[in-house]
């Protein structure tokens, strides 16, 4: 999934760690994110943001934001988001969004497609 650009990715420590303590904590764009798989599903919990990020592009966020996202994939061609927000700085309460990327949608799921490599030219 496109994280604000091609340049950008970010760590998901699936070794069963735990988030550090939140004064140990350096606040990122991205967050610290932990993951496990429930069944079929690999779920993702992070936390440690800056005030800089906004979920799902468009909403404002604070240092207390909290995400866990859910990533299913039903078929073969369909990936599924689950999304949890919970930031108590910016929202009177939790709130989600879930999303499907495939074959029909609007997101351009590509059957054999290939990621495309980033080249930024410039003028020097």
């Amino acid at each position: 999934m496109d994280m604000g650009g091609a340049h950008t990715w970010r760590v998901i420590y699936m070794d069963g760690r735990a988030h550090p303590k939140p004064e140990d904590l350096r606040p990122t764009y991205l967050g610290h994110s932990i993951g496990h798989w429930e069944g079929d599903t690999l779920v993702v919990d992070s936390v440690g943001f800056n005030e800089k990020i906004w979920a799902i592009g468009s909403y404002p966020t604070t240092n207390q934001l909290h995400l866990v996202e859910r990533f299913t994939r039903p078929t073969l061609g369909s990936l599924t988001y689950d999304v949890t927000i919970d930031d108590p700085g910016a929202y009177t309460a939790q709130w989600g969004s879930r999303g499907t990327i495939n074959e029909s949608g609007a997101a351009g799921w590509v059957e054999n497609g290939e990621m495309f490599e980033y080249i930024c030219e410039d003028d020097r």
